[in-house]
């Protein structure tokens, strides 16, 4: 790949500023990036403001790449399209996982319990939603419920710990409030649903009503809804009863079927018998709907690239009128 001579400066989290920001400057470093190319700005809680204010009325900076929720992505694009400039959103998602009958059950269950609760569910790819046939629903949840069970929580410097704690007591009050809403209208906790500290137990939830925002929110924690379906064109209904697109995947013995289905997913990855996460920098990655725009991994670099037409004309110029 040709370079492109772009500079970029990262504004991470002011949640995570050295994890997401000054480690991965100072990696870049040692390795050899000249100090212009990646510079990285942090800020308090509640100091983006400014910081977006002379970013975005800037001259020099020409394009944006933002991560995170869909208001704040919202938010930029409107700014970002009042100056004419350019942005790529990479926004949240509520990533249904369908499980068919023909499927690998054991496989299928450690696919589903890496996806829903690596790193504590708090990746915007993480599966939201188990989507199960009948036939094999009972069967699945229990094996499922079983090994979502014996996973340990708690401090993630000991290395037996599999589920650490939430990045703050914000997101654990607001895992607490979407299963308390889930409840009251009729939803059953089939595992899990407490917290000691930060640290959220792995949590499974059935019967759901779709009124909860439970049913099409990303909780962003530990948590996993469980449904139910039928008939194929069932589970995509389900599926995309959703304002998020970002991805899906299928779980089946049948590879054409499994493509039959993505088919019909409103996701910008989807896939087949793999994680709701899984992705590779040579594919293009980004969602559709409120899950924003624009693909990344290698296909990013078009979103910060001008491409420039430059013809020759060689001889007697025939351009007469």
């Amino acid at each position: 790949m040709l370079p492109r001579g772009n500079t970029v400066i990262l504004k991470p989290s002011e949640l995570a500023p050295i994890s997401a920001g000054l480690v991965i400057v100072e990696i870049l470093a040692e390795a050899g990036f000249p100090p212009e190319v990646l510079q990285v700005i942090t800020h308090g809680p509640g100091e983006a403001g400014p910081i977006a204010d002379e970013l975005f009325d800037r001259p020099e900076v020409r394009a944006f790449n933002f991560t995170g929720s869909t208001a704040i992505g919202r938010m930029l694009a409107e700014r970002a399209g009042k100056s004419l400039k350019r942005i790529a959103l990479e926004l949240g998602g509520f990533n249904p996982t369908i499980i068919l009958a023909d499927a690998d059950l054991d496989a299928a269950v450690d696919t589903a319990l890496f996806a829903a609760f690596f790193h504590q569910g708090q990746i915007c790819m993480n599966t939201r939603k188990l989507i199960i046939e009948r036939s094999i629903y009972d069967e699945f949840l229990g094996r499922f419920v079983a090994a979502a069970s014996g996973l340990r929580v708690g401090d993630p410097i000991d290395p037996s710990s599999q589920l650490g704690p939430l990045i703050n007591d914000a997101a654990v009050e607001r895992a607490r409030q979407r299963i308390a809403e889930a409840v009251a209208g009729g939803a059953r906790v089939v595992l899990g649903g407490h917290s000691v500290g930060r640290c959220f137990e792995s949590t499974v939830i059935v019967d759901v009503a779709p009124e909860a925002p439970m049913y099409c929110e990303e909780t962003f924690a530990p948590v996993v809804v469980v449904e139910a379906f039928d008939e194929d064109d069932g589970a995509v209904a389900i599926a995309n009863a959703t304002r998020y697109g970002l991805t899906a995947s299928v779980l089946t013995g049948n590879n054409g079927r499994g493509v039959r289905i993505a088919g019909q997913l409103e996701a910008g990855v989807i896939n087949i018998n793999g994680p709701t996460m899984y992705a590779e920098p040579s594919l293009p990655i980004g969602g559709v709907k409120e899950s924003g725009w624009a693909r990344f991994g290698l296909f990013s670099v078009e979103n910060f690239t001008d491409r420039v037409t430059v013809t020759v004309h060689e001889g007697a110029s025939n351009h007469r009128l």
